[in-house]
């Protein structure tokens, strides 16, 4: 079943999306066979390494089902047949190891069979079990995870743990380069790894089987056999306990009480209406366990980016986290209506459509803005750069507005429904897909401070003074104009495509009264094999030429900091550093630019050609009307 839905789904960019993911395992797999034919110096040095690299694999493993992506096969196709629950988990388990993802991490966990083989015979022998038991007890602990995070994720203390780890996973896919340069500068590869830390990573399960390989090098076959039990005895209770998470009944719902100190936003600004949504909203963000979710992941990437280079000695960073924050509070919330459901019937009418949706941003605002500037103000301080303020007087309110405004239009113009009642998942993070809203959102959200920064670039190179503090006001004015400018434009398309909004909400179809507007089953645009494949590396490679090849060594520039790290522009001499930084920003913008492209024409309606059988049919629908 599994080979069958994967052989059929095999087209456009899922395709393409599966074959670069599937090159990029290739590589880091790769790299982990790389690590095991090592020779360095220190003692220990490389089950070490091999030990920490099967942690970020069991690390990856159990935190992708925080994407919120379903499984191919699930429990509810199998609901109607009479399959003891073992068997059934058996099953769906023996179905998991089909797919690319699986078959790249039995390829890396080839590399504790090739330690094997570089320390005998015998431990060889070992390894070849060993690495077996690793890869089913990594597929089963990610199996086990999807049923217990999305238990936990019922409530919001859970949804903020959650939240807190797909922020930690987002820092370490982005920002996990930083730990690997602070291994490389530091002395370990030729002293070794503290004790504690060889210890921590081997008393993981991830690391067992490196310890069974050592354990039969050092010739202690107690602790082979206890190992090699030890891993099958885990096995076996996950399995255990995973079937029992499997079944048709239902699990009691948590239940959300109310707070008498949630604050009420009250004032003759927000007086009437506007107010009620916005003490509705302030209540929503802190009940609501989806909205918690959100908190977390904006909380948690923002101080976590900001943090991690401090693994460096580097604390230039720290200034940049309120800024952060708000990038990624524009980026997230894309969907502010998405759980809404046929509530939203009641702001068509009442026509309360201007009072709702400014309501939501005045919300948006007090949630988020409190927080970005008590974390901007108290990490620039405590890193003692002086030379930021300028920076962030003109990026926090542009970033803040723009927020505002973009979170409010992407909420009308890109709606994307939550799962329907009558289907509602088992796992609460499986909710509506907001992927694409969320790339583009993120691109968009840097738009708005760059008058206000080119202005402080200007006094920069300039040395002027009024130009650089001239940004902050600029940044100001451009944050509020855009956050009611946007406002009001998605009022406008709230007020008159309010009944469509309202039947994609209660359907999860967009709506399809008139044939004229909406022709019926009007095929959308197939992108060819070639279209897909760039449109996929284009989203990979773009934000990586425009963020870290070109923004960030274009700011080290300018701060005139002596730091190379993996930034390509600094690695060339003097007079062709900025023209490297402006070139990868250029090619990043470039290669972004054909993404959204790209994935903004898949949804295209396909034009209709004269004598095809959809013009036929959208021919007979407009006689009937």
């Amino acid at each position: 079943m599994k080979l069958a839905i994967i052989r059929n789904s095999m087209t456009g960019g899922r395709a393409a999306l599966m074959v670069v993911g599937g090159a990029l395992g290739l590589l880091v797999a790769a790299a982990t066979i790389w690590l095991s034919l090592l020779d360095p110096a220190g003692p220990g040095v490389v089950p070490d390494l091999l030990a920490t690299a099967y942690l970020v694999w069991l690390l990856g493993w159990v935190v992708g089902p925080l994407w919120g992506v379903s499984s191919v096969l699930r429990v509810d196709h199998f609901a109607l047949l009479p399959l003891p629950r073992r068997r059934l988990a058996v099953g769906l388990l023996g179905a998991a190891f089909v797919g690319v993802t699986t078959a790249v991490t039995a390829l890396a966990f080839v590399s504790l069979v090739v330690y094997g083989i570089r320390q005998g015979v015998l431990p060889a022998l070992v390894a070849v079990p060993a690495a077996a038991l690793q890869l089913v007890l990594v597929v089963l602990l990610s199996r086990t995870s999807h049923s217990v995070i999305g238990l936990i994720a019922r409530g919001r203390v859970g949804s903020a743990f959650t939240g807190l780890l797909l922020a930690a996973f987002l820092i370490l896919t982005q920002s996990g380069w930083v730990v690997v340069v602070a291994i490389a500068y530091s002395e370990v590869l030729t002293t070794g790894f503290p004790s504690a830390y060889s210890t921590v990573v081997r008393a993981v399960p991830s690391g067992w089987g490196v310890v069974a390989v050592d354990s039969a090098h050092s010739g202690q076959w107690w602790r082979v056999a206890g190992v090699l039990v030890a891993m099958v005895a885990l096995i076996g209770l996950l399995l255990l306990g995973w079937s029992r998470t499997l079944g048709s009944f239902r699990h009691g719902r948590a239940t959300i009480r109310g707070s008498a100190h949630v604050p009420a936003a009250t004032g003759p600004v927000l007086a009437g209406r506007t107010a009620a949504v916005v003490r509705k909203e302030l209540r929503t963000w802190w009940r609501d366990p989806g909205r918690t979710h959100l908190l977390a992941i904006v909380l948690g990437w923002a101080l976590g980016t900001a943090l991690l280079p401090m693994a460096l000695g580097w604390t230039a960073a720290l200034p940049w986290a309120g800024p952060g924050m708000a990038l990624m509070a524009a980026t997230v919330v894309c969907n502010l209506y998405g759980s809404d459901g046929t509530a939203l019937w009641l702001t068509l009418q009442t026509s309360t459509e201007r009072e709702d949706l400014r309501g939501r941003q005045w919300a948006y605002l007090l949630v988020f803005g409190p927080l970005t500037v008590a974390v901007t103000v108290g990490l620039t301080i405590w890193s003692g750069y002086t030379w930021a303020w300028p920076w962030l007087l003109a990026l926090v309110p542009a970033l803040l507005g723009g927020g505002v405004g973009l979170a409010g239009y992407a909420s009308v113009f890109a709606l994307a429904p939550g799962p329907d009642a009558h289907r509602r998942p088992e796992n609460p993070l499986e909710q509506a897909g907001t992927t694409w809203q969320s790339q583009v959102l993120f691109w968009a959200a840097l738009l708005p401070p760059v008058p206000a920064v080119a202005l402080v670039v200007a006094g920069t190179v300039f040395d002027n003074a009024a130009l650089r503090w001239a940004g902050g006001p600029v940044g100001l004015v451009t944050g509020v104009f855009l956050g009611w400018w946007l406002g009001r434009v998605a009022i406008e398309r709230l007020r008159a495509a309010g009944p469509e909004m309202l039947f994609l909400m209660r359907t999860g179809h967009p709506s399809k009264t008139t044939a004229v507007a909406a022709p019926v089953d009007v095929p959308k645009v197939k992108l060819s094999g070639r279209e897909s494949l760039v449109a996929v590396l284009s989203w990979v490679l773009g934000p990586l030429c425009l963020l870290p090849q070109g923004v960030v060594p274009a700011v080290i520039l300018l701060a005139g900091a002596d730091l190379k790290l993996w930034f390509l522009a600094l690695y060339f001499p003097d007079p062709l550093r900025w023209p490297v930084a402006v070139l990868m920003v250029l090619l990043g913008i470039f290669l972004v630019h054909q993404a959204i492209r790209l994935t903004l024409k898949s949804g295209r309606p396909a034009p209709v050609r004269p004598g095809d059988r959809s013009s036929g049919r959208v021919d007979q629908e407009f006689e009937s009307v």
